[in-house]
């Protein structure tokens, strides 16, 4: 199947986002390459190795458990897309992708809405359980690190507005990647900063993300970062995901390097972050690294698998795609997926909006509680 091509002119993506209103549809924005790509209407899916040549892009995901049971998680995720139209937006030019005719796409005046909402944060006494559990298999030496969240409920007076969720998102989060991803009725959306990992032919890089703190006015600023990047806490937090990702590339690659840690500063929050590269041998499908690398011990805890078994255990909300590798390739397999935190599943007037801490040895409760609280944010700003 071959895609035709046009250029579009459209005041705003959101034109094209709106006008699939009640169908499938994906938002995707990578502030690195400063591209956007929206997919709309669903094509057809790809089994695990089968080719995507002649698809422009294709848009996949997984939940972060291999199996959800929450029915508001019913039918999101585990499966690779194409979609039959293609919105793009780079270097100032708009590339508009259809595979059998093409539609008129009117500019549509977006109307910014402003919601009423209220949070319930009555949770704080099973946020206090759950951290103490976590904190006694850790004391206990069963583990080193344990990753673990908190579902926060939003009720809104009216149903949300996609696409003003989105424009707030996009406005205020300008170095993260921006995605949202609808499916009858419901639609999972966020601002995450955190790349899992990306292919570009035989480099494979990671990101380690992990070790945080909240941001501070202009004068103090300098100063928070600087404690953030002399903290013992956050920096034992922060190697171990550098270490395991750095272990899982040399079982596949002899040329792995991992460079300097250095601070990614987000509206809210700093954070440590470190990059890892891989030259690959064998031309390994990108979502092959996908299944190594998921979860990281930012994302799960370390040693891996004793980690998740205790957020099985202790965790009482479903994570869905909360957490979960989220990612677009282009025909060659190239691609890039990031993680779904600082994220929401909303459905009509409900948000669930999630956040997650790295519980160690010498972890605080109310501390971490607020943490997640500043996470928290990226979404109730975009109300």
């Amino acid at each position: 199947m071959i895609y035709h091509r046009q250029e579009l002119y459209l005041k705003s993506p959101l034109s094209f986002w709106q006008h699939f209103e009640q169908e499938e549809r994906v938002w995707f924005y990578n502030p690195l390459k400063k591209e956007l790509i929206i997919g709309a209407r669903r094509l057809r899916t790809f089994k695990a190795g089968e080719s995507l040549l002649q698809f422009p892009y294709v848009f996949s995901t997984r939940s972060f458990f291999p199996m959800t049971e929450d029915q508001k998680w019913a039918g999101l995720g585990n499966e690779t897309i194409a979609f039959e139209f293609y919105f793009v937006k780079k270097d100032g030019k708009q590339t508009f992708y259809y595979s059998k005719e093409a539609i008129d796409i009117p500019d549509k005046e977006f109307t910014a809405q402003k919601h009423v909402y209220e949070i319930m944060k009555d949770d704080y006494g099973q946020w206090q359980e759950l951290f103490n559990n976590v904190k006694q298999e850790i004391v206990a030496g069963k583990v080193k690190k344990v990753v673990i969240s908190r579902e926060v409920k939003i009720v809104c007076e009216t149903d949300v507005s996609i696409a003003s969720a989105l424009n707030n998102l996009m406005e205020k989060n300008q170095n993260s990647f921006i995605f949202a991803y609808s499916k009858e009725g419901k639609t999972f959306l966020g601002a995450t900063p955190e790349i899992l990992v990306q292919k570009d032919n035989e480099q494979i890089i990671s990101y380690a993300l992990a070790g945080t703190i909240s941001r501070g006015d202009k004068e103090h600023d300098e100063k928070q970062k600087a404690a953030l990047f002399n903290d013992p806490k956050n920096r034992h937090e922060h190697q171990i995901v550098i270490d395991y990702i750095a272990d899982v590339m040399r079982r596949y690659s002899d040329e792995v390097s991992i460079g300097e840690t250095t601070i990614l500063t987000l509206k809210n929050l700093h954070h440590l972050q470190t990059r890892i590269k891989a030259k690959e041998s064998e031309n390994c499908a990108l979502t092959e690294w996908v299944s190594r690398l998921h979860p990281t011990p930012a994302l799960g805890g370390y040693p891996v698998q004793e980690a998740l078994a205790i957020i099985r255990r202790f965790e009482k909300h479903e994570r869905g795609l909360y957490a979960a590798p989220i990612g677009i390739m282009d025909e060659q397999g190239n691609g890039l997926f990031v993680v779904g935190i600082r994220s929401a599943l909303i459905e009509k007037n409900k948000v669930y909006a999630y956040a997650g801490c790295g519980i160690v040895n010498d972890s605080d409760c109310e501390e971490e509680y607020r943490e997640t609280e500043n996470k928290v944010r990226t979404i109730v700003e975009s109300l």
